[in-house]
């Protein structure tokens, strides 16, 4: 080897080293600035409200603030495709449901997947009902669909096209030989806004519906997951109990807080580390509560399991309701 050849092989040798010695300090002394955790809804949903709950505790144990920045659109997929094209450091991290970065591909038309996001911790799960006003003709679930029977074109509110609970109500709609028209909304809040003030008479909901079953404004026709709030919940049916080949796994898949693909592993484990403790702390499991979830901590390896076997499983069920992104 040459004089030259020598020289510039040290050279890059200690270049190496420099990278290497930044990118352990970095991690070393991450985090150093507040970390963004965004959310595909609008503000004073079920997302920005779970995404606090976690969020605010976390903070505690970053040792940074965290901020909970709204990106709404698309069906909840245009802040997930903004934080998988952000640099993987740590600092800006998505809060949503796996069901979103499962179906996506086959709903928006998005290019990412499962493996294109680190997984950092599933922490809890929507309380998916269909709810209706208290003062609704029909008193019970069994009531409702005789009268759907009889009303064609019968029209229902989602929190958005192609989202979980559309595909809910396209199934159950196939199930019972239902025609139903469905009204997009772009989150869980507005949805439960026009159900409350008589512009729709079912919400198929995602957890925002919970105070109002609780204060008594709104009652549960069928409870999808989780416990309903009704004063009267023993009487309300279960989704295992009406229609027991319901695809129930699909729709109690967790929440969870996802990074960029390829942060490094020492960063990726604080954050694991921090919000684990934040989804112990007594205030996220209290704030929870009022939407009528709970905490339920799913690893960065079971998470990544559950978001492989729900594409499989999501796009096997649009395949079989025909349904195509507009």
């Amino acid at each position: 080897m040459g004089k030259k050849a020598i020289v510039l092989t040290i050279a890059l040798l200690a270049v190496g080293a420099m990278l290497l010695g930044g990118a352990a300090q970095a991690a070393d002394t991450f985090p150093n600035k507040p970390v963004n955790i965004y959310v595909g809804f609008p503000p004073g949903g079920v997302a920005g409200n779970s995404a606090r709950a976690i969020g605010t505790p976390a903070a505690k144990f970053l040792g940074q603030p965290t901020a909970i920045m709204h990106k709404p659109g698309a069906g909840g997929t245009l802040a997930v495709s903004y934080v998988s094209e952000q640099e993987p450091d740590g600092y800006t991290l998505i809060n949503a449901g796996t069901s979103t970065l499962a179906t996506a591909m086959f709903t928006k038309g998005v290019k990412w997947g499962p493996n294109d996001f680190t997984m950092i911790l599933g922490y809890t799960a929507f309380n998916f009902a269909l709810v209706t006003r208290a003062d609704a003709p029909w008193k019970n679930f069994d009531e409702w669909v005789d009268y759907v029977r009889k009303h064609p074109g019968f029209k229902y509110a989602t929190y958005g096209a192609l989202g979980t609970m559309h595909l809910f109500m396209e199934w159950l709609a196939k199930e019972l030989k239902l025609d139903m028209v469905p009204v997009h909304f772009k989150g869980d809040s507005p949805a439960v806004a026009a159900l409350l003030g008589g512009h729709l008479q079912i919400y198929c909901g995602a957890g925002g519906q919970a105070p109002h079953v609780k204060a008594g404004t709104l009652r549960t026709l069928l409870q999808i997951s989780g416990e309903p709030k009704d004063a009267n919940a023993k009487d309300v049916p279960r989704l295992s109990q009406k229609l027991p080949k319901a695809p129930v796994e699909l729709f109690t898949l967790p929440i969870g807080i996802f990074g960029p693909k390829g942060m490094s592993a020492s960063v990726a484990a604080k954050l694991t580390e921090a919000f684990t403790k934040a989804a112990k702390a007594p205030e996220c499991a209290k704030a929870l509560q009022q939407m009528n979830m709970n905490v339920k901590i799913v690893g960065p390896e079971e998470l990544h399991k559950n978001l492989v076997a729900g594409q499989k499983q999501f796009g096997a069920l649009i395949k079989e309701l025909k349904l195509k992104r507009k």
